[in-house]
């Protein structure tokens, strides 16, 4: 049956009805289970997740990581055959609990993927293997996450949530509604920004005419500067506290993260911010931690500890999820949610926000601003290399500067590097905010392009060369209908989009 199409504003009302309709399945399917029991079953289910998409970093170079990601989910008998061999392999390298933690992930996967290849769902392909399997998982990190913080205000009854049943229970909710909820609020702002938006209607589902992604390569959220680009400093010379190899997440692991971050920025006077004080509050809660991952202490003392750290009340605030929205919580950074009278929050979920809370410091420093526009042309310098281009010296002709010009087979890639700060919370939060500033940024990289293809004669004559593209390369995603500007997020596939445009 051919689906209803609709348009202008038909779409936005549409759109927002599909987004009501999400949210009360989430409300509904949430609504029998017993709060804290929820809570504490799947923050260990997602600890199991976490230590899941981590393991290729751990076992690097060692055959049974190439044993693990290459289990085919979808075969039983191949699960029953290799998992005796997986769960060995675990044991001699990690402690008893982490082991323990993992084969009960790839069972719980084992059993989802089935199911989800059973009843056709499309995502089942991106479940064949534990290599794919934890792609899947990162791409979904933050509806795993968002789910929760939201579980203690939407769990009213109490039916229990038992261990191995948990992505059973809740990774259809995630792959139906969680994600229908937060692809509405995107096809809000798409409308609004494309005059020929459109959302097709049918028996199976919703189909959106454009898309938007605000995630890079990684699944992660883009930022001016990641640590990995501070290519200057000597990370080899940070003090580090050991690291038990039989752990993946560890209190010493948080440590060390603070002391990259500390060492990484030290040029910006990062600890003069309010982030030198949360550092304090952080370092804190370590003798809180239980069984090397979780935090848990009581509202009262949580008060005591911002007091005690002199936290401004912009921070103390920011550190506690505010609701139980679901959609406003694949957007939080917050790591405590609220139990009762406990705050509960994890080793990873603190170092996530002092990841986020050392940006929003950054980004208010001048200095940072500047610098950090140059580190982003040293990346696309290094990404466009990596793909074959041959990168030239230039960066000034006569008055005419210039970010990045690369060569290939005889045609000059002259880049414009845009380092403007996108909150992509606004999506959610604030949505004709963000469609305003984003058109204010179309603009201005239209603009930009306009300008260099004015003055392009100056670097065809420089090089000696008769052909010349010019594209824009925006740190932070825009919604745009120019082929011509491309985020950083797809940078990979920048040989393919440049040479083909």
């Amino acid at each position: 049956m051919a689906g209803q199409r609709f348009t202008g504003a038909a779409a936005q009302t549409e759109a927002i009805k599909a987004l009501a309709h999400s949210r009360a399945g989430i409300e509904s399917a949430l609504a029998p289970f017993e709060p804290r029991s929820t809570f504490e079953v799947w923050f260990s289910t997602f600890r199991g997740i976490e230590e899941l998409i981590n393991l290729p970093g751990e076992l690097r170079g060692e055959s049974l990581l190439d044993e693990i990601k290459g289990l085919v989910l979808l075969d039983i008998d191949e699960v029953v055959r290799a998992l005796p061999s997986i769960k060995t392999g675990l044991e001699s390298r990690f402690s008893r609990l982490v082991a323990r933690r993992l084969v009960h992930t790839l069972m719980q996967l084992h059993a989802i993927a089935m199911s989800f290849a059973t009843n056709h769902f499309p995502v089942a392909r991106e479940m064949a293997t534990i290599g794919t399997a934890i792609g899947y998982l990162q791409s979904r990190r933050r509806h795993l996450l968002a789910l929760l913080h939201t579980i203690p205000g939407a769990c009213r009854g109490t039916r229990q949530l038992h261990e191995l049943d948990s992505l059973n229970q809740f990774l259809y909710l995630i792959e139906t509604a969680g994600r229908g909820a937060t692809s509405m609020h995107c096809n809000l702002m798409l409308a609004q920004v494309y005059p020929d938006f459109a959302l097709v209607v049918d028996d199976v589902g919703i189909l959106a005419s454009h898309s938007f992604n605000g995630l890079d390569s990684l699944f992660l959220e883009p930022e001016r500067t990641a640590i990995i680009e501070m290519t200057d400093v000597d990370f080899s010379a940070v003090k580090r506290v050991p690291v038990n190899r039989r752990l993946i997440f560890s209190k010493a692991e948080l440590e060390n993260n603070l002391a990259l971050i500390a060492d990484a920025y030290v040029e910006f006077n990062l600890h003069e911010t309010s982030y030198g004080q949360l550092v304090a509050f952080i370092r804190s809660l370590i003798p809180l931690v239980v069984d090397e991952y979780f935090v848990r202490l009581t509202v009262k003392r949580f008060d005591e500890l911002c007091s005690e750290q002199k936290l401004p009340a912009t921070l103390s605030k920011a550190l506690v999820v505010e609701g139980f929205d679901y959609v406003g919580n694949t957007s939080t950074y917050a790591p405590f949610t609220r139990i009762g009278d406990d705050l509960i929050t994890s080793i990873t979920l603190l170092s996530r926000f002092a990841n986020h809370w050392k940006n929003a410091c950054l980004n208010r420093v001048r200095r940072y601003q500047i610098r950090s526009g140059f580190i982003f042309e040293k990346s696309v310098k290094a990404a466009l290399r990596a793909q074959g281009f041959d990168i030239t010296e230039i960066k000034r002709v006569g008055h005419a500067e210039f970010d990045v010009v690369a060569t290939l087979d005889g045609v000059i890639y002259n880049v414009q590097c845009k380092n403007n700060l996108v909150d992509l919370n606004r999506i959610e939060a604030d949505v004709r905010r963000f469609v305003r500033y984003n058109r204010s940024l179309d603009q201005a990289y239209r603009k930009a392009l306009e300008k260099e293809r004015a003055r392009e004669q100056t670097l065809l004559g420089e090089l000696n060369l008769n052909a010349i593209k010019h594209f824009v390369v925006s740190r932070f995603p825009i919604a745009t209908q120019n082929p011509c500007v491309l985020a950083f997020g797809e940078i990979l596939r920048f040989r393919s989009i440049a040479v083909g445009a």
